[in-house]
């Protein structure tokens, strides 16, 4: 199951590919409008997302550049009824992945979609170590050191670790990460998570300076250090 952004003014099509994309096992967001689409982009996580050019509001392409300034690596699929190669070159060069002309039959659109999502997976999948300031990671062999020297986490916490940075710059909600590390059935709580990255933030050295894991007020956590590999 993907988390799948929709942004589509045209509201027949829209609820066609809501519909389809829910048949398919997927969880959809759909905005209405450019606007809407942006507000929605900052305030989730998204594992692909499709953008209509022509819109009210922020345009695709606008729209395009924004999360693109946010999120290098989020997969973009664009949408729209135009069809010269300008079009395609500029959607291309502001950081979109494919392009899908409209009409487009639904066969097809899935079956883009689902290279997509394969190739994004299979690019995260073999990121098996990370590098922030003086921090390296060895998901594969749960080892993590500061400073060159190797520091104690639990599972839990290096899953929570890896959750974060597998969305940088984002700010994510409680709920998600719950669900993302401890799973729908845990009877973990929102305070086991703030206990979960006190203890990270102690361990790295960042209880005070905030420069790896942010607190979003009424929201979450944002991990905010750059990554290396």
């Amino acid at each position: 199951m993907a988390r799948i952004l929709l942004v589509e003014d045209e509201k027949d099509l829209r609820f066609s590919l809501v519909h389809n994309l829910g048949f398919e096992g997927h969880e959809v967001k759909e905005a209405a409008d450019g606007n809407a689409g942006w507000d929605a982009f900052q305030n989730g996580v998204f594992d692909l997302v499709i953008l209509d050019i022509m819109m009210p509001g922020i345009n695709g392409l606008e729209l395009l550049k924004r999360i693109r300034s946010k999120n290098t690596t989020v997969p973009i699929m664009m949408l729209t009824a135009k069809s010269s190669e300008m079009d395609k070159v500029i959607g291309f060069e502001l950081g979109a992945d494919d392009y899908l002309t409209k009409p487009f039959g639904l066969g097809e659109f899935l079956a883009r979609l689902k290279a997509l999502l394969r190739r994004t997976h299979s690019t995260k999948t073999t990121k098996k170590t990370l590098q922030f300031l003086n921090v390296q990671i060895d998901f594969e062999n749960f080892q993590v050191l500061l400073d060159g020297e190797e520091i104690h986490f639990s599972q839990k916490e290096l899953q929570l670790l890896k959750y974060l940075t597998s969305h940088p710059k984002q700010a994510l909600d409680k709920g998600q990460i719950l669900q993302a590390v401890w799973g729908y059935k845990s009877s973990a709580t929102t305070r086991t998570i703030d206990t979960h990255i006190a203890r990270i933030r102690r361990k790295l050295g960042d209880q005070d300076q905030n420069r790896i894991i942010q607190t979003i007020p009424t929201v979450g956590y944002k991990f905010v250090a750059d990554l290396g590999t």
